[in-house]
């Protein structure tokens, strides 16, 4: 490991020397590719996460696990969904929108 010897240097001076091999360094850096970085929308969610995201009761993700509609991944005995599974199903699935009861009284 290099030695850095502070002594006799300016504050300011050590500052732009760093902030100087901090840029060298990053520029030299291998960029991410994009076959290492996850979308966003790719992420797994348990049974409850996507329920909650669909505002929809666990019982209704698990009916539609089972018609087809939401494909999902078993892993160490748990279900995951991915979340642009989730999303493309919540935009298919529309929920139809009650009309409001009257207020007797």
């Amino acid at each position: 490991m290099a030695i850095i010897i502070t002594q006799g240097v300016e504050y300011q001076q050590l500052l732009d020397d760093l902030r100087a091999l901090i840029r060298h360094e990053m520029s030299l850096a291998k960029p991410l590719t994009e076959d290492s970085q996850q979308p966003v929308s790719d992420d797994l969610l348990t049974i409850k996460q996507a329920a909650e995201l669909l505002d929809v009761c666990v019982a209704t993700v698990h009916e539609h696990k089972r018609r087809g509609l939401l494909v999902y991944q078993k892993l160490g005995g748990r279900t995951y969904i991915k979340r642009s599974d989730v999303l493309a199903a919540g935009s298919r699935e529309q929920r139809s929108q009650k009309p409001a009861r009257a207020r007797s009284g």
